[in-house]
């Protein structure tokens, strides 16, 4: 009889240790999901701020070269080039003196999408 409760106290273990493999590769799968979505977003983010950063440079040179401020801004698209990611600036005419610049980003690398946008005013306070 002790023979058997041996095998029995084996297989116990066996399935003891697989099922916290499996629970720790679980955990670790789920980490790695979680980092690359991550690390789509922050990519997203800085590619929305510099659409904002690229319509101010704009302005600003157009200032350093005595020009109508807002000369040379538009609306923008841009795929593709950005590995992945779908950058769209959107310009509206506040007033007389503001630009509202909208920025969106959208991704879809690996069957992980998503999307991100970022709004602000531009001015021209010279």
């Amino acid at each position: 009889m002790k023979k058997g409760f041996t095998i029995i106290e084996l297989m116990a273990a066996i399935i003891v240790i697989a099922i916290g493999i499996l629970g720790a590769y679980s955990v670790v799968q789920r980490v790695f999901t979680i980092t690359s979505s991550a690390s789509h977003r922050l990519t997203a983010a800085y590619l929305a701020q510099e659409g904002i950063e690229n319509v101010r440079n704009i302005r600003d040179n157009n200032w350093i070269q005595k020009k109508g401020w807002n000369i040379g801004i538009s609306n923008t698209s841009e795929s593709g080039v950005l590995l992945g990611y779908n950058r769209n600036t959107t310009i509206s005419i506040i007033d007389a003196k503001t630009l509202g610049v909208s920025v969106s980003v959208s991704w879809n690398i690996l069957g992980n999408n998503g999307s991100i946008a970022v709004n602000e005013k531009i001015y021209d306070w010279k």
